[in-house]
């Protein structure tokens, strides 16, 4: 799991309980998951690789300290520092960046270099793919160096803008908006039977739900497979010069018929409710018995 990913997942249960000594299964809740299984396990365990949980007693993890640094910082070059340690903390990583000191690899160098070093061939795209997007969080943030740039206390906090779209081996992730129809991958497996359409994002930004689920769903582990389609701009209307005299039709009236009748006569028929065959035969009658009073005078 990248850096910012993982940064989702304990917001999460920083929100929840912060830095409460909570139940393992608790934790994966907060995090989105139904309970503990293989790929939960996996999570929490990515986030311990980042320093970002440590054990709590049996069976009991919490947040650490550097988590929250990272998510409430005193400053923003204390903020940066905590990034920079906490995404060189897995021992993968630290060694890729001893090995590249000059700056991140290439993804072809990288993954030659994992293949020298024996690595399986279905971890290293995985290892790839998460070492690369965090260096391009780091970029993001400007937490390449261990210092950053100097903030006065108290300025406002900078946290993690996990909304901001990842692409990470031709898949971009998040950057969702209700009405996007998206892919959940958690773990390098897709979760949901087809796309289906986001129809809420949370206030941070942070989760998704999606029509006929009530469970939320991480933004950096969504895939936006088609954007929503915006609603084509209504038509403008053009008023008839005559129509200028014309009173505005009363809440709930329609326009159902406009004809010329006579060379200056114009005839515009306004409904409220239903017109049909019965309702339109009686007002035939109406018409017909008003031109006998005509007649008559």
């Amino acid at each position: 799991m990248s850096l910012p990913k993982a940064l989702a997942h304990t917001r999460s249960i920083h929100t929840a309980d912060r830095r409460n000594a909570i139940d393992r299964e608790v934790a994966v809740k907060h995090m989105g998951y139904s309970g503990l299984s293989g790929a939960s396990d996996k999570a929490l365990g990515s986030l311990a690789h980042y320093g970002l949980l440590e054990k709590a007693g049996k069976g009991q993890t919490r947040v650490t300290q550097l988590a929250v640094d990272i998510l409430h910082p005193d400053s923003d070059s204390s903020r940066k520092k905590a990034l920079l340690e906490a995404a060189y903390k897995p021992d993968i990583f630290s060694e890729i960046r001893d090995r590249f000191p000059d700056g991140h690899p290439s993804e072809g160098a990288l993954k030659s270099w994992l293949m020298r070093e024996n690595f399986l061939d279905r971890a290293i795209g995985p290892v790839v793919a998460s070492y690369m997007e965090t260096c391009r969080y780091l970029e993001q943030e400007q937490a390449f160096e261990s210092g950053g740039a100097s903030a006065d206390a108290g300025e406002e906090l900078d946290l993690p803008n996990v909304q901001t779209p990842v692409t990470t081996e031709g898949k971009t992730f998040g950057g969702a908006k209700v009405g996007d129809f998206v892919q959940w991958e958690s773990q390098g497996a897709l979760q949901l039977p087809k796309p289906l359409r986001v129809r809420l994002v949370s206030d941070d930004g942070n989760w998704i739900a999606v029509e006929g689920s009530q469970t939320g769903i991480p933004m950096g582990e969504v895939i936006v497979e088609s954007k929503a389609v915006p609603a084509p701009p209504s038509a403008p209307i053009f008023a008839y010069a005559q129509d200028a005299h014309v009173a505005a039709p009363e809440q709930g009236e329609v326009e159902w018929m406009r004809n010329r009748v006579g060379q200056e006569t114009n005839v515009r028929l306004m409904v409220k409710g239903e017109m049909g065959p019965k309702e339109i035969g009686k007002l035939i009658k109406l018409l017909e018995a008003q031109k006998l009073v005509l007649e008559d005078d």
